[in-house]
């Protein structure tokens, strides 16, 4: 059985950095949002960017295996996309816990949460390198939450938790020990 890894964990924590490191480009699901893209993201490669009008065109269209809020912004996974990536083998993605849960109750164990835990401080730090005062004051708000949702996620057996206090190299070694 194939599985779709869900890199799950605040603002910064390295969710990205690590799926990239431990996948192939070729497995990434690429998702679609609202948000506008940072520098060196590109359509098609990192996301689809589409308008809030198109994000809530393809919500009436049911063609969202699941789709998310976070951050003011929207993020989904076409139905397609998601059972096209499963067919052809294992898969990842940058997921809300929400996402997760909503994939959780469609393909079951197929979808194997991975939790990056960070301080606040860490992300504070890292998200100064790459984000206006203003944007970084609203992810730290949103730190709490993020943290909730790691109780949510401890109720599934398949959850792999990586220490995102370390080093990249570090937590590419976390999620290969925890994968064998």
């Amino acid at each position: 059985m194939n599985h779709c890894y869900l890199f799950i964990g605040p603002s910064g924590s390295g969710k990205t950095s690590l799926a990239e490191k431990a996948f192939s480009t070729e497995q990434k699901i690429i998702s679609y949002t609202t948000r506008s893209p940072r520098e060196g993201e590109e359509h098609g490669r990192d996301y689809y960017f589409v308008s809030k009008k198109e994000f809530k065109q393809m919500v009436n269209r049911d063609q969202f295996a699941e789709y998310d809020g976070y951050d003011e912004h929207f993020y989904g996974i076409a139905k397609a996309t998601l059972r096209d990536a499963l067919a052809a083998g294992d898969c990842y993605d940058p997921i809300t816990t929400t996402g997760f849960i909503n994939l959780h109750r469609v393909f079951g164990n197929q979808m194997v949460p991975i939790w990056i835990n960070i301080s606040k401080e860490t992300m504070s730090a890292r998200l100064e390198k790459r984000s206006s005062s203003e944007d970084l004051e609203r992810r730290l708000a949103i730190f709490q939450e993020d943290q909730e949702s790691l109780a949510r996620l401890k109720r599934y057996p398949n959850l792999i938790e990586i220490d995102g206090e370390t080093s990249l190299a570090e937590m590419l070694e976390q999620l290969r020990q925890a994968l064998k």
